[in-house]
């Protein structure tokens, strides 16, 4: 692993995508031809390379879960009191069974991703198995990333025509909880990752 000055010789930005969520830093395409790395640019040691990212990838993917669980407190508490404001056929639209129970679906996922996560952080910090955490942060990913399309989609379904538009807060987290299921390993991969350790280790370390 190595860092280097974006004008160093050789180093071109072939152009910046514009993607779907608003976030304000870019994912530029980069060209290296014929770069040239100091030694003092190497960061650790030459073939550490992979283990400084599978350590990341723990942190970032317990980050997204995180991150994902105050946007899902966000949109339930916004549909909540839009559900308590909006009146349809005399009453609000709270006391409609259909809004009730993906309200109550939202909370309960919400509740449960959140267990899971503090959980997986409390044995980080407990220095639990490196491979134990892997799964696990791997776990909580997914749920949590899942979990917030579900409360997203639902938001944006109690909004009704206001949650399409731009300016609305479903409509954004819509928008932009959707690469949570994709960066830092989509759900597939944390699938995998998963099952990989259930079938060496078995369940009872993994949810212990």
């Amino acid at each position: 692993m190595f860092v280097v000055d974006l004008d160093t010789p050789g180093i071109r930005v072939v152009r910046t995508p514009a993607y779907s969520h608003t976030y304000p830093y870019h994912h530029p395409v980069v060209a290296f031809e014929d770069v040239r790395v100091p030694a003092g640019q190497l960061i650790g040691a030459e073939g550490d390379g992979m283990r400084f990212a599978y350590e990341w990838f723990r942190y970032e993917r317990l980050m997204i879960a995180a991150r994902c669980l105050g946007a899902a407190q966000r949109l339930i508490e916004e549909a909540t009191a839009f559900a308590r404001e909006r009146h349809a056929y005399g009453q609000p639209i709270f006391g409609y069974q259909g809004i009730q129970f993906m309200l109550a679906d939202s909370l309960t996922e919400l509740w449960a991703a959140r267990l899971m996560t503090y959980q997986t952080a409390h044995g980080i910090d407990g220095d639990l198995d490196v491979k134990v955490q892997h799964a696990q942060c791997s776990m909580a990913k997914l749920y949590a990333s899942e979990m917030a399309g579900r409360v997203a989609d639902r938001a944006v379904q109690i909004f009704g025509g206001r949650g399409y538009m731009r300016e609305n807060v479903a409509e954004r987290f819509y928008r932009e909880l959707r690469v949570d299921r994709i960066w830092e390993g989509t759900s597939e991969i944390q699938r995998s990752i998963i099952a990989d350790q259930l079938a060496k280790r078995g369940a009872g370390p993994l949810t212990g």
